[in-house]
Formats: structure tokens, sequence, C-alpha cells
């Protein structure tokens, strides 16, 4: 432990832990068992509130809307079928192999992978639903830290996050602010595995730990004014991802296009500039004209690097979905999702398989069957 907190590592030199223990009524310095139980409760406390604002209040909107929820046809539990689905094996030869030990035909087989396929992908209803909690929580909070830093010192000059140091008061609308922003990402991190999983799920799960990392530092060595520089700048922009995706699940394509035009415009203004030449600049540079060289800042700076490499990746998959517009016509599908392509909860049995009128009926009845049977 005595390694851990060696203050060689934590702090420049003339400082110590003793300078940030309160003695002064009047400046409150952060301590790690303010917040670290604390966000966890707060994470849960969240969950319940995602839950009940959607059977109270997001679902019954989604309805309004004509978001439809998804009722699956039944399915027949076939273990080879079960098997090939889970092994992602589908080439022309396994599928041959399978054909052999059921006596479905390869249609049959298709069908079935179709449908469960789209058993495990969300509905437009899950989706619609993690959406506006995103957006619920994103727009409140950027609301807040905006009232809260308005009047702050560091949000106009960023000099002025080391001016002081250590001995920085943190307000009370700060703390929460942080305890807050805290829990949301613990209650996110709680909900990886059930939320939409998208193709970028490594890097969600990256930021998400890189950024609880970041919050748990800066608090420890209250660096908590630039920290609360990076929360405002990820709050600001995505809220209107969500809006832009709950627009399209309504079908309203002419406003997701809307809110996906403000997203790139506050994303680029955000993340590509305010976040590099600003917040990296004053963590990086600006520091050193007001503090001696200590090896945490390098820690620090790697962290806040690690989120500006995932920003690039992310401002790449934004680009594609651009192009869709211009190649397209119209936003198709988000260019992170592993289900957009699955399809639809409006598809017609019809639309399955592509069979003729004289067949259509036949299909129908082996698909309410659970295809059990052979055409």
């Amino acid at each position: 432990m005595d390694l851990l907190w060696n203050e060689r590592f934590w702090f420049p030199e003339g400082v110590t832990w003793e300078n940030l223990r309160n003695v002064d009524p009047n400046v409150y310095i952060p301590q790690i068992e303010d917040i670290g139980l604390l966000s966890i409760f707060i994470g849960l406390v969240l969950l319940i509130i995602r839950f009940l604002s959607e059977r109270l209040f997001v679902i019954p909107l989604a309805k309004c809307l004509g978001i439809k929820v998804r009722k699956n046809l039944p399915l027949s539990k076939i273990p080879e079928l079960e098997h090939l689905y889970r092994s992602k094996k589908t080439g022309s030869r396994d599928i041959k192999e399978v054909t052999k030990k059921t006596e479905m035909t390869e249609r049959q087989i298709h069908r079935w992978l179709r449908r469960r396929s789209k058993q495990d992908s969300p509905s437009t209803m899950q989706k619609f639903t993690e959406c506006s909690y995103h957006f619920m929580f994103y727009c409140a909070m950027f609301i807040y830290g905006l009232f809260i830093l308005w009047d702050k010192s560091w949000f106009w000059e960023t000099k002025n996050c080391w001016i002081g140091w250590p001995k920085q008061d943190v307000s009370p609308g700060i703390y929460w602010y942080y305890v807050i922003e805290l829990g949301f990402y613990w209650s996110l991190t709680f909900t990886l595995m059930v939320d939409h999983r998208r193709k970028d799920f490594k890097e969600m799960v990256v930021h998400h730990l890189v950024t609880m990392a970041l919050m748990y530092f800066s608090w420890v060595c209250n660096f908590v004014r630039v920290g609360t520089l990076v929360l405002l700048v990820h709050d600001a922009v995505d809220y209107w991802m969500a809006a832009a995706k709950m627009a399209k699940y309504c079908k309203q394509q002419l406003l997701c296009e809307l809110f996906f035009a403000v997203f790139v415009v506050v994303w680029i203004v955000t993340r590509l500039i305010i976040y590099p030449f600003r917040i990296l600049y004053t963590s990086s540079i600006e520091i050193y004209q007001y503090l001696d060289y200590f090896p945490s800042a390098y820690l620090f700076n790697a962290l806040l690097i690690v989120l500006q490499i995932l920003h690039i990746l992310w401002t790449i998959m934004i680009f594609k979905i651009i192009m869709q517009k211009f190649t397209e016509g119209e936003l198709k599908k988000d260019s992170r999702s592993e289900s957009e392509s699955v399809t639809s909860d409006d598809t017609t049995a019809s639309e399955d398989c592509r069979e003729s009128p004289q067949k259509h009926r036949m299909v129908t009845r082996q698909r309410a069957m659970g295809i059990n049977g052979t055409t």
C-alpha cells in the first residue's frame, strides 16, 4: 500500500497527502471515501429510475409514436440448428451437413437461422428505450454542468485549473456533478451485457473504464476542475446522437437527419477542437507553468489521450454514416451496430423468404408450427 500511495509518484515535490486533508471548514478538499461507495449506490438508483421511467413513461410514449412491441413467432428448439447458430458456421458445407441430420431443406434452415438471429437482436422498442435513457441523462447533466460551471474561473481560463492547487475548494454543486456522473458510468457498466450491443463494444468498455479511472484519479488528486471540463465536453454531444436515433426509430427521417447534422457539428467542435486544443493542452502543457513535473501527471494525460484516440475512431465511424447520405440518399443505420441490418420488426412472412404467392400459405403454416416439417 505504501508503494501504491507513494507521494513521489502522485505529487510534485513539496506536496504531500497532508496537503489534501480538510483542515479549513470553508474549503472542501475531495476525499475518496466521500465518493466511492456513494457513486456505486447512485448507479444502482439510476438503474431503478431507468426501469421505472421506461415502464411508466417511455414505452407508452413510444407506442403513441408508432413503435410496436415485437412479438416473436414460435420457433422450434432444434439442437443441431442451435449448435449451428452458436458456432456461427453457416457455410454451404455446414448447412448441407445439418440438412442430413434434420431432414430440413437449406431454405428452411436459413429461415430458422434468420428468425433465431432476430430473437437475439434488440427490438426497435428496446433500442428506443435505451436511447431515451441516454438522451434524458446526458441532456439533463449537460444543462446542470453548464449551469454550475458558467461562473467558474476555469471554465473560461483553463490556467485556473492549476492556480492554487492543491488547496482548491470543491463546491457542493461540483461534488454532486461528479458523484452523479460517476454513478451513471457505473450504471452503464452494469448494463453493458444487456443493452444493444454494437461493433464498438470493446471501445465502449475501454471508454467506460478509462472515464471512471480518470474521475477517481482526478478526485483523489483534486484535479476536479479539469475533470469537470472533460465531463461537460462529453455530455454536450451524446444526447444529440440519442435524439437522432430516437427519431429514426419513429420513422421521422427528416428529423433524424436534422439531429444528426447538429450532432456532427457539436461533435467536431467539442471532441476534435475543444477537447484536444484546450483540455489536453492545459493538462499536458499549461499545467507545468504552475506545477513541477511529477509521474502521475503522465498517467493522467495518458488516459486523456486514450479518450482522444477513441474520439478519432468514432469520428471515422461517423463519417461512414455521412457517406450513406451521399451514396444512398439517407441515413440508414449506425455503422457501429451489429444488428441494424437485421430484419425489422415489421417484416412480414412473405418478405422473409420471398416465396411465390402459391407457396406463401404453406410457408406461413410451417412457421406457425415452428418450421418442423419440410417443404
